[in-house]
């Protein structure tokens, strides 16, 4: 995996050297092997390289093939059959890797080449004759793809950071606002908290022409994925070829060693167990902090005892406060968009370590947004309540509406955004759908990548380290959401993902209670922890900016632990998190 950026003039001014210069620094963290630029009088193209397919430097980027130049993030794991196709349609390649794979499918099938690709991927192609840009992102939106647009011209690049500096004032979108506090900090493309950025939407494409004109595709949906009736052996022996077939691939296509992370839950164990059928020699990592008070810090035990079931080779970090403290402010500042989940700082830190022994790991992150696996998917399949969102929104938002308008200042609410967004993305349904298949396919389209999904692949790639999520698989995720869902809720959450991994793991780890793994001095917040965050919401910034209510945020700072979101999160925490990073990333 790689970073990427760009900038694509329309008015034929020249570039601003400093403004290159800062949206390549955004980028650097992404990839450390090699860096390389394009530029002529229209454009610049950017690339940081973690270079883990054709190690070699025929593979650098920006890569220039005919008259295209193009800078990639990703990869595809059919590259080799696609390569052979091109080959036998009269492509010379020049490299052995995927880069050149995807540069030469859209010199043969340019729009059209997204729909031969089983990867994940962000990449811009730039025609030299035509004088346009071509940029896409993968059906699910694993990896990021950031950009601004006016009427001179367009920036592009895999973190926001970068494309701050080229904008003149900053300011707060209220819809991602609304969102942020919403639903766990979870704010979907097209929109990102800071105005006039956006992000490319999973599964599209889009083009812009020297004229500045725009052209938006969506070349995937979830939606017309149509449900099936199967039996339970049919669901569980699919299930099983899909997943190993994940694992493999995530495995062996790469030119580096692979590692996996492993907290201990049911997902990364499964993961582990199925790795071993493919690599005899099996590196395993965990990550643990401190307990306060019954918030355990670490799922240790379990991990163990999977390493030695499965006989890898496994190394603890156990996070001091210290540590977590000290490191607050960089994890901060490395996260590409604002993100209040504690187990950010858990991913960064664990990718900081792992990072020095290691380029590439596999995560057990979307499986329980594809099998079914939150204690809120049961709550509102059983709920009789008529109107899809008002269901969601019981057991899926933080806060209501009312208490979101309490919490903001006043000139950031015109109407509940979240509410109307989401809703409408409901109509777009086949209504015949049960309200949680309609909830399964808006996590699926929308949901999990602004929220776990970006916070692994942002968190680890701070490190130069590429995090695989093997159960986001595109042809495992079209299976699952044609099982109905009332069937991956049968009894107990993760219905088919437990009665399959009978096959490899011992009951002990498989029928645990669910741990949603905790950082316990971010959501237990006393001694220099409370300080951080009453320093921060008291600071100078803070109260010029003026972005919250203050008798709110007085009441949060008078009783840190006595304020949860419906999803029990320490709003203290969620409240100083926008702010410090805002003070981090923008006001620098």
């Amino acid at each position: 995996m790689c970073g990427i950026c760009g900038e694509f003039k329309f008015n034929g001014k020249s570039f601003n050297d400093v403004k290159l210069t800062n949206l390549m620094s955004s980028i650097s963290n992404r990839g450390r092997d090699s860096k390389g630029t394009f530029k002529n009088t229209d454009i610049f193209l950017g690339h940081h390289r973690l270079s883990i397919i054709d190690t070699s430097d025929k593979s650098n980027q920006p890569m220039v093939i005919e008259n295209y130049v193009i800078v990639f993030n990703g990869i595809i794991y059919n590259y080799k059959d696609i390569r052979q196709k091109l080959i036998a349609k009269g492509h010379v390649f020049k490299s052995t890797g995927d880069t050149e794979v995807v540069i030469r499918s859209y010199i043969e099938y340019e729009d059209k080449c997204v729909d031969h690709f089983d990867g994940v991927f962000s990449f811009c192609i730039y025609n030299l004759t035509k004088k346009n840009v071509f940029l896409a992102r993968d059906r699910i939106g694993i990896k990021p793809l950031y950009y601004s647009i006016d009427n001179s011209q367009l920036v592009f690049s895999s973190s926001m950071k970068g494309i701050l500096s080229s904008k003149g004032k900053i300011e707060i979108n209220p819809i991602a606002l609304n969102y942020q506090f919403t639903i766990h900090s979870m704010v979907p493309a097209p929109h990102t908290i800071i105005d006039g950025i956006k992000k490319l939407e999973p599964g599209h494409t889009l083009n812009v022409t020297k004229s500045g004109e725009t052209h938006l595709h969506k070349y995937f949906d979830v939606n017309n994925v149509e449900l099936k009736k199967y039996s339970d052996d049919e669901i569980i022996n699919n299930i099983d070829a899909l997943l190993n077939n994940a694992v493999e691939k995530r495995l062996n296509i790469a030119d580096v060693p692979v590692g996996i992370l492993l907290s201990g839950g049911l997902d990364s164990s499964l993961i582990t167990a199925i790795s071993k059928k493919y690599k005899e020699e099996l590196n395993t990592y965990s990550i643990g902090f401190n307990t306060i008070n019954d918030e355990i810090g670490n799922e240790f035990y379990f991990s163990d005892l999977v390493s030695d079931d499965f006989n890898t080779t496994h190394e603890k970090y156990n996070i001091s406060d210290d540590d977590l403290y000290h490191n607050l402010d960089t994890v901060i500042s490395n996260m590409s968009e604002p993100m209040v989940s504690q187990d950010s700082s858990a991913f960064f830190l664990l990718a900081k370590n792992v990072s020095m022994s290691n380029k590439v790991v596999l995560s057990g992150q979307g499986a329980d947004e594809v099998f079914g696996g939150y204690f809120w998917y049961e709550q509102i399949m059983k709920d009789q309540g008529r109107n899809d969102i008002e269901i969601l929104s019981k057991y899926y938002f933080d806060r209501t509406f009312d208490n979101y308008c309490n919490a903001i200042n006043k000139k950031y609410i015109s109407t509940n955004n979240v509410f109307n967004e989401i809703n409408n993305k409901f109509k777009e349904m086949d209504q015949d759908l049960p309200v949680l298949d309609k909830v399964l396919r808006l996590e699926l389209s929308t949901l999990i990548i602004d929220d776990p999904v970006k916070r692994v692949d942002n968190m680890t790639m701070s490190h130069a380290l590429e995090a695989r999520v093997p159960f986001l698989d595109i042809d495992l995720i079209k299976f699952m959401l044609s099982v109905k869902s009332k069937n991956k809720i049968n009894k107990t959450n993760k219905y088919y993902l437990k009665k399959l991994s009978e096959k490899y793991l011992k009951n002990e780890v498989i029928y645990r209670d669910k741990f949603y793994f905790p950082v316990p001095p971010l959501k237990i917040i006393r001694n220099r922890f409370y300080d951080y965050c009453k320093n921060i919401l008291c600071s100078d910034a803070a109260l010029e900016r003026n972005i919250y209510n203050r008798k709110y945020i007085d009441k949060l700072i008078a009783s840190p632990n006595d304020n949860f979101t419906n999803l029990n999160g320490n709003e203290l925490w969620h409240f100083t998190l926008l702010e410090r990073w805002l003070q981090l990333n923008v006001d620098v």
